[in-house]
């Protein structure tokens, strides 16, 4: 089983244990930290965490500037922030900035954990998400300009006999590039084509 990589921003030192211990398990692997600034220098938790758990009222750097700078810099891991008392102006604010949610503490650990787990489960999918766009887009990559030529004219809805008209050969030919497509795209159906096809065009660009 694969731990995901939780974080634990928070530069009270007994809440940062709490929030750990609370989190800990087969499921989860927990990486401490006493600060915004050790997190951003370690590049590579920030990039493998599915889940970052960070108190909003840092003091060397404030939780919502930290989450500015993590989305600058490409993080795709969701946010759950947990503080003390605070202005609802700084919870929506972090909220409207991404993060999956504002706790207030003290923490209840069970609610905590909930939090976590959805957002190992949102990162997860969005994991699996961007691995078949990668894998769409490396399929796309395998076709020939004229193939290209063909596909764009399937994805407008077009059948064989127009696209042959269109680009100046049989419906023969036009047939034969369609079933490399097909194979080349690893597809059974064009229903299937066209939403892979449909997504990749959608959602590519976003998650890069």
């Amino acid at each position: 089983m694969v731990r995901e990589l939780v974080c634990v921003v928070d530069d009270d030192e007994r809440a940062r244990r709490a929030l750990a211990e609370a989190l800990e398990g087969p499921d989860i692997e927990v990486q401490v930290f006493a600060g915004a600034g050790s997190l951003l220098q370690n590049r590579s938790a920030i990039a493998r965490a599915a889940c970052l758990v960070v108190s909003a009222t840092l003091r060397d750097i404030g939780g919502v500037e930290l989450q500015s700078s993590l989305r600058a810099i490409g993080s795709r891991a969701l946010i759950v922030f947990v503080s003390g008392p605070c202005e609802v102006s700084q919870a929506v604010q972090a909220v409207r900035g991404g993060a999956l949610d504002f706790l207030l503490k003290p923490v209840d650990p069970v609610q905590l954990r909930e939090r976590v787990n959805e957002a190992i489960g949102i990162h997860s999918a969005q994991r699996g998400r961007r691995s078949r766009l990668v894998a769409v887009g490396q399929h796309l990559g395998t076709l020939t300009p004229r193939e290209r030529e063909v596909l764009e004219r399937v994805m407008d809805g077009r059948q064989n006999a127009e696209i042959a008209v269109d680009l100046g050969i049989s419906t023969k030919t036009v047939e034969q590039h369609r079933a490399r497509v097909m194979t080349k795209m690893k597809v059974d159906s064009l229903a299937e084509l066209v939403v892979q096809v449909t997504e990749w065009r959608l959602l590519s660009e976003p998650l890069r």
